[in-house]
């Protein structure tokens, strides 16, 4: 078993051991109804965080539930509460990957079932046609997806169930190729039960069926467990890391980069609309606010992050990568200076791919505006060519026709590497 597997089979068979069969160990009706009261409280996240620990540690009660949750039916023993849709949103697909684990939730293997979780398995199964008729078929699909993952990340008896549900076609579509396979990993794990099963299922299939279930069963490896269908704790740090390091990154390749100052933040700002007020090259009041517009756009629309997170962001200073996406926003709004800025950061590769192509377009379209620092950065990338994706390569004709152009508006640089360009031309040819 190689690294990835042990670890692999470490977080989804180890942390999350027979998810669906160990609420003989917790004292599930507890904490179910102390979800319930957190509900009536007001405190939904809280009762949904709950919920989900012990439905997954095997409370049938609290499986149900979270299927009324997300489906937006009234909560039984709660109907007092309200329920406000932007905490606690309809989604079909959670809903129907938790009624299913509580219709096919099952008692015989540990223990006798109260009147109460007999009744939760009942009702989350009659309310399965409903559900799945408001949903889509990529939907179903979805929500079948994290069924599957849940039973494959229990116990070697959860295998042998999930088994039984893809031969019958009951809370997942049918498979006999899917069930043979989870009989197979069941059986070498020591369940009788699925042996007979595989005994039974093999002499209905064809050769190919059976091979493709045996392969499969080869290559398997314990997905992770149903809370941990986003990102685990790992991810997220290692993401943050990868993020702290990159904008470390940018933070020492935008030093190289003198002409960003305030003042062109403050043009950036207004050209988009974010009112930094007076173009003074000062962080005043007025810029930190509109600086704080800015950021509030800009985690608004990016869902990955906590509101505590977003929260983090609006401190009316630009970070490395805020400071990027301000530019190429402005650039995009058809803003000159802000073009030519996006048009260095793709020369010098800051915060975007170093690309001569982009490169010349963005300081193309600032050119088109007759700005003269604009025409002197492309005669200086035609003059010495560039590096990374898509390369320019040098032409003193381009180079000095951009060159002229920039001395001719008044930009004196340019009139000493207009000279040099053509000492070195001369120099050449000779």
């Amino acid at each position: 078993m190689t690294f990835v597997r042990r670890a692999r089979y470490a977080l989804g068979g180890i942390a999350a051991a027979s998810a669906l069969t160990l609420s003989a160990m917790v004292p599930a009706h507890a904490t179910f109804e102390a979800g319930v009261q957190a509900y009536m409280n007001g405190q939904y996240q809280q009762a949904l965080d709950l919920w989900r620990r012990f439905a997954v540690a095997g409370d049938v009660r609290s499986k149900k539930i979270l299927g009324d949750v997300y489906s937006g039916k009234s909560l039984e023993g709660a109907k007092t509460a309200a329920t406000p849709l932007e905490e606690l949103p309809v989604d079909n697909v959670q809903a129907l990957m938790w009624y299913t684990l509580a219709a096919y939730h099952d008692f015989t293997a540990y223990q006798t079932p109260s009147a109460d979780e007999v009744n939760a398995r009942i009702l989350a199964e009659q309310r399965l046609p409903d559900i799945r008729g408001r949903m889509s078929t990529a939907d179903v699909t979805k929500a079948e997806k994290l069924v599957s993952q849940t039973f494959q990340a229990g116990s070697a008896y959860d295998l042998y169930r999930l088994g039984e549900m893809y031969q019958k076609g009951a809370g997942v579509q049918k498979s006999n190729t899917k069930a043979l396979q989870m009989y197979a990993l069941s059986k070498e794990r020591g369940v009788g039960e699925a042996s007979a099963a595989y005994e039974f299922l093999e002499p209905l299939m064809n050769k190919k069926e059976i091979k493709a279930a045996l392969d499969a069963t080869e290559k398997w490896q314990p997905p992770l467990p149903v809370e941990h269908t986003g990102k685990t704790r790992q991810q997220e740090e290692l993401e943050r890391l990868k993020r702290e390091l990159e904008e470390i990154k940018m933070a020492e390749a935008l030093k190289a980069v003198s002409d960003i100052d305030v003042e062109l933040i403050q043009r950036a700002l207004n050209a988009i609309g974010f009112r930094a007020g007076t173009v003074d090259n000062k962080l005043g009041p007025s810029t930190r606010a509109a600086i704080r517009r800015f950021q509030y756009a800009q985690v608004a629309r990016d869902t990955s992050m906590t509101d505590e997170e977003k929260a983090s962001v609006r401190t009316g200073v630009l970070t490395p990568r805020q400071t990027v996406d301000l530019f190429m926003d402005a650039a995009k709004a058809e803003h000159p200076l802000s073009q030519y800025v996006a048009g260095i950061m793709h020369v010098r590769g800051i915060g975007v791919e170093q690309d001569g192509k982009e490169a010349v377009k963005w300081l193309g379209k600032a050119a088109d505006h007759d700005l003269a620092i604009a025409h002197y950065a492309l005669g200086v990338v035609y003059r010495d060519g560039t590096t990374g994706l898509n390369e320019i390569s040098p032409d003193e004709r381009q180079s000095a026709l951009h060159l002229a152009r920039a001395s001719a508006l008044g930009y004196k640089p340019a009139n000493d590497a207009l000279r040099r360009l053509s000492f070195e031309y001369t120099r050449d040819i000779q």
